[in-house]
């Protein structure tokens, strides 16, 4: 057995840069140039954004952390009376610390999912308490594509969801830190995986550059000041233009959606052996996360070789991420280490 696990599942955050992202961070230092995004690299970088995503109106902002995109997003959105609607599973509620609470002081809301996708008729009942002064105010509501469960919302779902949230004056913010899984799996536009989403959060951390992620503002009169909370976290960062060049790195020639695909084939390989041991899925692999309940002994055996993670320590639900860096080499192992354990 290895003496440190290897971390190939343990997160795509684990995985290392994409050589193709290095290559543009070394070409990008290249003198000196105009500092916090007056650079023509981040320029291009923003274009880019716009022009993958149909949205020529739109403003790009860059931050370094997903997790930032989505405070900055969410915080620019709301005043301290309103609220913000998510899935009970939504990274902003479960995994940010409270950040984008701390930031905007408007409460952060769980509404019931199946695995992150939200029934929309569940935002009827979240804006019925509208009006009363007594109550926080929904004012926007937060999707993930793909989900922080690995499910993909559909382009009709998608639509449907976003279009009865407008209906109800709701703003909708779709997460997507890992949105090129989501377009990759479902072999779909990238405008047609946020349908008529008013603000997005675009990945790259996850998806082979070394750090940062995009927020693309369509609609940049409801989010009012948004430039002023991107400065006030500390996410306008000086040297803007390396973050930029990792997006026009990735965006340029379709590689971002290159590297999601195969991390979605290395799910899709190891979803399939391990159902094939019979082992029970305690949810769908439609991108590149897979769920499977392990027993102790199952669950010792795979982490001594590889880091996994547990997201309930409760719960014998175990979850792998495959990465662009992932091989079939790696997953043939966990399954190997797994085969004894086949029921």
């Amino acid at each position: 057995m290895a003496d440190v696990p290897s971390h190939a599942f343990a997160s795509d955050n684990a995985a290392p840069a994409h050589p193709k992202v290095i290559d543009a961070i070394v070409a990008a230092n290249d003198g000196a140039v105009a500092s916090y995004g007056n650079d023509d690299a981040t320029q291009r970088a923003a274009e880019a954004v716009r022009t993958v995503f149909d949205s020529p109106d739109a403003e790009v902002l860059f931050a370094l952390t997903g997790t930032a995109a989505n405070i900055i997003a969410l915080a620019a959105a709301v005043r301290p009376w309103q609220e913000i609607l998510c899935s009970d599973i939504a990274h902003s509620l479960v995994d940010e610390a409270g950040g984008p609470v701390r930031l905007s002081s408007a409460p952060v809301t769980p509404l019931p999912s199946d695995n992150g996708l939200i029934d929309p008729a569940l935002l009827d009942a979240a804006v019925a308490r509208r009006g009363p002064v007594h109550h926080s105010q929904p004012r926007i509501v937060s999707i993930t594509q793909s989900t922080e469960n690995g499910r993909v919302w559909t382009p009709q779902a998608i639509k449907d969801f976003i279009g009865h949230a407008h209906d109800l004056d709701l703003l909708v913010h779709v997460d997507g830190s890992r949105i090129a899984n989501a377009i990759a799996a479902l072999d779909i536009s990238a405008p047609d995986a946020i349908a008529d989403a008013d603000i997005v959060t675009v990945g790259g951390t996850k998806n082979g550059m070394l750090m940062g992620d995009a927020i693309l503002v369509r609609r940049p009169e409801l989010f009012d000041g948004i430039h002023f909370v991107q400065k006030q976290i500390g996410q306008l960062a000086s040297k803007q233009r390396f973050v930029a060049a990792q997006f026009e790195a990735i965006l340029g020639d379709g590689l971002w959606l290159q590297t999601a695909a195969h991390a979605n084939r290395m799910a899709t390989r190891l979803s399939a052996g391990l159902q094939a041991l019979g082992l029970p899925m305690a949810a769908p692999t439609e991108a590149n996360e897979i769920f499977v309940d392990l027993d102790p002994a199952a669950y010792a055996a795979v982490s001594a070789e590889y880091s996994v993670h547990r997201p309930d320590p409760l719960l014998p639900t175990v979850r792998f991420v495959c990465s662009w860096a992932t091989t079939e080499a790696e997953v043939d192992g966990v399954l190997a280490l797994l085969a004894p354990f086949a029921t």
